[in-house]
This record gives C-alpha cells, sequence and structure tokens, in this order.
C-alpha cells in the first residue's frame, strides 16, 4: 500500500483478456483506499479511473456481479490465488495477507469472454 500526503492507494493487479481466444495481459491499478471496501468497490473505482497505474488510458475492466449479497455466485473469480466471491472479499483483509498488491483473475474452469467475466452457460445447461 503507497502513503502520499494527499491519499492513500493499494494496487490491483488485473489479468485481462480483450475478448475469447485472445491473449490475457496483466495491468495494475492503484486505488484510492477507502476503509470497509471490498473487490467490487475496488472495481467501481477502476473504472470510474480508466488508468493504469502508470497513467494509462485503458478500457474499464469486465466483471460481472449481481445480487452483492454473497448469494448469486455472479461476482465470483480467483482473488490472490483463490476461488472467491469478490462481494465479500474485503480489501484490508486481503491486504493483511499480501501488502504488495491485490491481484484479480478470471475462474479458470470457464473460457473467458472479456477480462474477468466468463462464459457459465454450460454450467446453467447443466442445471437444467
Amino acid at each position: 500500500m503507497s502513503d502520499t500526503t494527499s491519499s492513500r492507494t493499494f494496487d490491483v493487479v488485473v489479468l485481462r483478456q480483450d475478448g475469447p481466444g485472445l491473449p490475457s495481459y496483466l495491468q495494475r491499478f492503484a486505488v484510492p483506499y477507502e476503509a470497509d471496501m471490498n473487490v467490487i468497490s475496488a472495481l467501481q473505482k477502476i473504472a470510474a479511473m480508466g488508468r493504469t497505474a502508470d497513467g494509462k488510458a485503458v478500457p474499464p475492466v469486465v466483471w460481472d456481479c449481481n445480487c452483492l449479497e454473497e448469494v448469486c455466485g455472479a461476482c465470483t473469480m480467483v482473488i490472490n490465488g483463490k476461488v472467491r466471491q469478490a462481494c465479500t472479499a474485503l480489501v484490508d483483509r486481503l491486504l493483511e495477507a499480501n501488502t504488495e498488491a491485490i491481484e484479480l483473475r478470471p475462474m479458470t474452469k470457464f473460457p473467458v469472454i472479456r477480462d474477468l467475466m466468463v462464459d457459465r452457460s454450460r454450467m446453467f445447461a447443466t442445471l437444467k
């Protein structure tokens, strides 16, 4: 976590992919810190900034979310190496375990649509 005289930030590293079958790449974002943030809040801040940590303008990170109450599972992604729901993954706790950055990756068992959004249609078809 970085401290400056005007604001405190933390880094979020996102494994991005511009579309199905395209190569993936990492991007680092410096996110303004607020107490009691979850990963969804951090992604919303990244979307509002539209810039990487080094100032490069980028399109918003794509992710999925729905209920924000740990019910639907739409926001599930790999957070610091563990499959978790982003709505209940608290930034303060993640930073305690990994002070360098919070790393976000898409789930590995499903094809990537874009960035952190995956295609779960085969799972829903099986549930029918």
